[in-house]
């Protein structure tokens, strides 16, 4: 974990101020927070990471590096990180070699995944399924 000043390049989207970045463990341990038939988005995560460390923002584009990682990496395991429950603000699914997964995953939680024009995979009804981390 490191916290450094929001880089010059990024203040005209998040203004000035102290930026975390976080380490992969730390995206690991809120991606286990969500629990199953619930998603997040990488927003989501970025804010709650960001407000428990007293900076203005966590780096979004580390953040969902890391999600992608942590998702190629354990798409053979037994699940124990439920990568698969992240989602992008947008509602769509991570773009990686394992999103089918990831949608086979969701449905059997209950949660709908349907493809778009693009053939990407979108999460339906998201209001209902969004976790709100305390």
């Amino acid at each position: 974990m490191k916290i450094v000043a929001i880089p010059e390049k990024m203040q005209k989207f998040y203004g000035t101020g102290i930026m975390l970045h976080p380490d992969i463990e730390m995206v690991e341990a809120m991606i286990q927070e969500i629990p199953f038939g619930k998603v997040a988005t990488i927003d989501t995560l970025c804010e709650k990471l960001a407000q428990d460390h007293n900076t203005n923002i966590t780096c979004p584009m580390r953040t969902g590096n890391f999600v992608k990682a942590i998702t190629e990496a354990c798409s053979n395991s037994n699940g124990s990180i439920p990568f698969w429950r992240v989602i992008r603000k947008n509602h769509l699914l991570i773009n990686s070699p394992f999103t089918e997964l990831c949608a086979e995953n969701l449905k059997k939680e209950g949660i709908q995944v349907k493809r778009n024009s693009k053939g990407e995979f979108v999460v339906h009804e998201v209001e209902s399924r969004l976790f709100a981390f305390s």
